[in-house]
């Protein structure tokens, strides 16, 4: 093989890899645009509060976040810091229940994560407060359902478990796994 051949071989086989190269670039750039097009929700709000009534007229939850996006083909809605207020349909104490991260599904199920913490508005309640990592709000049957670790505080106690079922309506809790308790001295 000639001097001249080899590098022309040499040339042709390295506009080859170049093509190659920017033809697989663009491949991963034009998924990547078109999986952005896709994730982006089809609103945004800052500071958003709303309130929602049941058939009655009745205040049933209201809800504020820093910021929420909504996404209708998934129909999900994000939220950043969202404080939930849940009102049980017996009108007893509403619980606020407040996260670092949230997630409404169909406008029936609400995932919070990251320092979940639900308190009772009255003080007086036999439990005032719930910690946990993640909880999930069913908002058709108003339970809330969580199988993480789990802080339970009342008036004279604090409570350790993992795993938790509360039916706001009847005020019935069960835990799933009972770690400790430690009462108070008075």
């Amino acid at each position: 093989m000639t001097r001249t051949h080899a590098i022309s071989t040499l040339i042709f086989v390295i506009a080859l890899g170049i093509y190659g190269y920017m033809q697989w670039q663009n491949a991963n750039m034009l998924d990547a645009l078109l999986a952005t097009d896709e994730e982006k929700p089809d609103f945004i709000a800052n500071d958003l509060q709303t309130s929602k009534f049941d058939s009655d007229g009745n205040l049933s939850h209201t809800i504020y976040a820093e910021q929420m996006s909504h996404y209708a083909n998934s129909e999900e809605t994000l939220f950043k810091h969202p404080s939930y207020t849940l009102y049980p349909n017996d009108g007893t104490t509403p619980w606020n229940i407040s996260a670092i991260e949230g997630k409404l599904i169909s406008n029936q199920e609400l995932l919070l994560q990251r320092r979940v913490r639900a308190v009772a508005d009255q003080g007086d309640n036999f439990i005032s407060e719930i910690h946990s990592k993640a909880l999930q709000l069913d908002l058709i049957n108003n339970t809330i359902s969580s199988d993480q670790t789990i802080m339970i505080k009342g008036r004279d106690f604090t409570m350790y478990g993992s795993g938790l079922f509360v039916d706001i309506d009847t005020t019935k809790m069960t835990i799933n796994e009972h770690v400790q308790t430690i009462y108070k001295n008075q």
